[in-house]
């Protein structure tokens, strides 16, 4: 679905959001009913907050060849790196000439 979230993690939040605008949109104006419409709108939002949400190359699942790679390398590898190189030099101006 829509950002890889689960369908049922939009149906769940789908229906208080519903309700509570259903319950404001009808109101008579007493507290009850208004407290009620925004506590299931509160409600929507959280649900829709704790649902996992899946961007990018990582919605469509792990790549064929990432489980086969191990998580550490070792030393060496990262010993044999080539040290950073130094950065240019940036000229700078006056700034009565700006």
């Amino acid at each position: 679905m829509f950002l890889g979230t689960p369908r049922r993690w939009w149906i769940a939040a789908a229906i208080p959001l519903v309700l509570g605008f259903v319950l404001l949109a009808t109101g008579d104006g007493t507290m009850l009913r208004t407290a009620a419409a925004v506590l299931l709108l509160l409600l929507a939002m959280g649900l829709f907050g704790m649902a996992p949400m899946r961007y990018g190359q990582s919605a469509g699942g792990a790549p064929p060849g990432t489980a086969d790679t191990p998580s550490t390398a070792p030393m060496a590898t990262i010993a044999a790196v080539d040290p950073p190189r130094s950065r240019a030099p940036i000229e700078g101006r006056d700034p009565s000439e700006v």
